[in-house]
């Protein structure tokens, strides 16, 4: 087959969120892109997430603003506009497992706090509400903390890759690439197949992948690993709760982010937030133990006791900084005809679909054809 018939405007290395999302975004504007993904779509850090759709509020908690906070506040309202089908991306048919999130205490919030939760400054993003109005989780006489609602929404992931690969289906492939090239500029791609593709533009969106990836075309682009010991809690007498458990008094930060899930095998409730930033110290019957120690000190009046509980590790990947703490933003930036990014959470993917479309140059006229590769299957998340 003729080379130029293997020539596109993008060619996409990834297939969680950030690849997926770009995917999209470029063939929705007209450029002839595919995405070659070497395992399977949304495994690694994708799945992985909590499939959270967060405004900001939990990187507020001591009582100010803050970039975080701020950069990713329009996001909830965003996806519902993706999920209303009215945004560059349409997410018509997704599931929403939760249209609010809530965040409570295991006591009082400060008045400082409390204060800042009523003011203008994030007017309409936080509502108190009364016991008449808690969700069925927190229907316990037990329960004497105060309990906020937060305009946050909880997506099903693998409903989220499943709509994103249908769309775009017949330009989604399943490779593993090696770069013909040097720093900058790189010349094809290489399958081991055989065949050989090249693109105009070159889009590194693999995760933690993108290491590997950015080491062979000897880039000069720091990324950091910032590790998280998850938990997985599997009982059918589990009520439906998502929400950030909090304490104040011991942290800025939720104590345990708590979002619930099904399958096929029943219900689980997956823990993230703080217990799984600091668990990555300790080992699987640690964190297990320690998971239920806290669960037993925020939920106290939850039977736990024929409850199945799991863990895993996993890596979150984003572009490197001197003070190694999480980014406020994605990463998306060109070096010669390689585009980089990482969208550091679930969330901010809109924000870096945009990003990586400003830094695209004009699609070409002609279009390269079918390419004989197998289609990229879908994976399985980590709770499941």
């Amino acid at each position: 087959m003729n080379k130029e018939m293997h020539h596109f405007d993008a060619i996409i290395i990834g297939g969680g969120i950030a690849g997926l999302w770009s995917l999209t975004v470029l063939r929705n504007k007209g450029y002839d892109a595919i995405l070659i993904e070497k395992d399977s779509l949304g495994s690694g850090q994708t799945f992985a997430s909590q499939g959270l759709i967060h405004g900001g509020i939990k990187y507020s908690l001591r009582g100010t603003k803050s970039g975080a906070s701020e950069s990713i506040a329009d996001m909830p309202m965003r996806w519902r506009s993706c999920l209303a089908g009215t945004d560059s991306v349409n997410l018509r048919g997704v599931k929403v497992l939760s249209h609010n999130f809530y965040m409570f205490s295991d006591s009082r919030f400060s008045s400082k706090l409390t204060a800042f939760f009523g003011s203008k400054a994030i007017e309409g993003r936080v509502s108190t509400l009364t016991a008449d109005d808690y969700p069925t989780a927190f229907e316990s006489s037990k329960f004497n903390g105060l309990l906020y609602q937060l305009k946050d929404l909880v997506l099903d992931t693998p409903s989220l890759i499943r709509q994103l690969q249908k769309q775009f289906k017949n330009f989604i492939f399943s490779g593993d690439v090696k770069f013909v090239g040097k720093t900058n500029q790189v010349e094809s791609v290489l399958l081991k197949s055989g065949l050989t593709l090249s693109a105009k533009t070159y889009i590194l969106a693999a995760g933690k992948g993108n290491e590997d990836l950015i080491s062979s075309l000897e880039l000069k682009i720091p990324m950091q690993l910032r590790p998280l010991h998850q938990v997985v809690v599997k009982g059918e007498a589990l009520p439906d709760l998502f929400a950030h458990a909090v304490a104040l008094k011991t942290s800025d930060k939720p104590r345990i982010t708590i979002t619930t899930h099904t399958n096929v095998n029943g219900k689980s409730w997956y823990l993230g937030g703080a217990l799984a930033e600091s668990g990555v110290t300790r080992s699987e019957e640690e964190q297990i133990k320690f998971a239920r120690k806290e669960l037993n000190v925020v939920l106290p009046w939850i039977d736990y006791s024929r409850c199945e509980f799991s863990t895993f590790r996993v890596d979150r990947a984003e572009a490197g900084n001197k003070t190694r703490l999480r980014p406020d933003l994605p990463y998306v930036m060109r070096h010669g005809n390689i585009i980089v990014c990482w969208p550091t959470k679930l969330t901010l993917a809109p924000m870096m679909g945009d990003s990586v479309l400003e830094l695209m140059p004009m699609p070409e006229a002609h279009k390269a054809g079918l390419i004989n590769l197998p289609r990229a299957s879908i994976g399985t998340p980590s709770w499941a």
